[in-house]
């Protein structure tokens, strides 16, 4: 676990929390056996909290503007995208205050990223879910963690995020409103090929293509305020608002891992390009360690972001490719 990570969760987890004892609700020896490998569902605290109030929201949306950190407020109108559309088929808008304020009139998901950054009081909670997530599972999950983030989603009435998946672990806790959440076994190969894992974790714009005909092998969750649902690393998922503005809470994880098998993947898409048939991880530890290993090798020495995290080494791989590309075009070599 990166240090200065740990002790910045270290001093949140200190702060003392007027308004929150205990985040978690559920049972302790299936949230042990599920954590990470199956969907499922729990309680939480947070909607009776009074933190995650639009109002509250708006002053975090307006702290995040004012930052100047672009990426960290994202607003798109999906009122024309479909579960089996993607997301870079939805539309950007450009005035992000005036949308959080008037949401229930138009057809925008917005989202608030890496929200502890501009809230103290939810730094508090992310760092309270890590301590309330180790203990629920048994294991040194600080530790574990390289990366961790609390994510403000904000859905006008009746629109659909498009099928996705998402390499971290995480939790979707509902605020306001209800939306269905549907999740597939990240295991499901008819859902999930292979080959598309290695095209998502060469590039986070590569998601996974819907197919209508394998949605029977999902399970369709209904959060109401005061539930929430685990998404396993690489769940494949879509999500379909309620007739009300929704307001929920994603809290996401990277782990070393999680790392480690996407280094897999990267290798086996490399390999593949050169016309070869990687195994996929889990058939050959000993081949998985020595792909992570390579692969590592082009890891950023200080990453500062989830691309950093995660996409590193392929982003390295292709900056000397396109230079090498684009000299050869110049002189002329094909």
């Amino acid at each position: 676990m990166n240090i200065a990570f740990a002790n910045k969760i270290e001093r949140e987890s200190n702060l003392s929390s007027r308004k929150i004892e205990n985040i978690l609700d559920t049972n302790k020896q299936a949230f042990k056996e599920n954590y990470n490998i199956r969907p499922f569902k729990l309680h939480h605290t947070l909607c009776r909290s009074g933190l995650f109030e639009v109002s509250e929201i708006v002053k975090t949306a307006r702290s995040i503007i004012a930052s100047g950190n672009a990426a960290d407020f994202l607003a798109l109108d999906l009122k024309k995208v479909s579960i089996s559309s993607k997301f870079t088929e939805a539309t950007q808008h450009d005035r992000p205050t005036e949308l959080v304020e008037r949401l229930g009139e138009g057809g925008s998901w917005i989202r608030l990223s890496r929200t502890q950054n501009y809230n103290p009081d939810y730094a508090r909670v992310l760092a309270m879910l890590i301590d309330e997530i180790g203990t629920y599972a048994d294991r040194p999950f600080r530790q574990e963690v390289t990366w961790a983030t609390l994510t403000v989603i904000l859905s006008s009435p009746g629109i659909s995020t498009p099928f996705h998946i998402d390499h971290e672990s995480n939790f979707l806790f509902q605020i306001q409103g209800e939306k269905d959440v549907c999740l597939f076994d990240p295991k499901d190969r008819e859902v999930l090929p292979e080959i598309e894992l290695e095209r998502f974790y060469a590039s986070s714009y590569n998601t996974p293509r819907y197919r209508p005909e394998l949605q029977s092998h999902g399970e369709i969750y209904r959060l109401t305020p005061g539930e929430a649902v685990h998404h396993p690393p690489v769940a494949p998922h879509w999500v379909k608002n309620g007739s009300d503005i929704s307001v929920s809470l994603s809290i996401s994880f990277c782990m070393r891992a999680l790392e480690q098998r996407a280094r897999v993947y990267q290798a086996n898409f490399m390999l593949r390009q050169l016309r070869l048939k990687p195994q996929p991880p889990g058939f050959s530890p000993a081949r998985d360690a020595l792909k992570a290993k390579l692969v590592s090798a082009l890891e950023m020495p200080n990453p500062k972001t989830f691309q950093d995290i995660v996409y590193s080494p392929m982003m390295r791989l292709k900056s000397p490719m396109q230079f090498i590309r684009k000299v050869s075009r110049h002189r002329g070599v094909t």
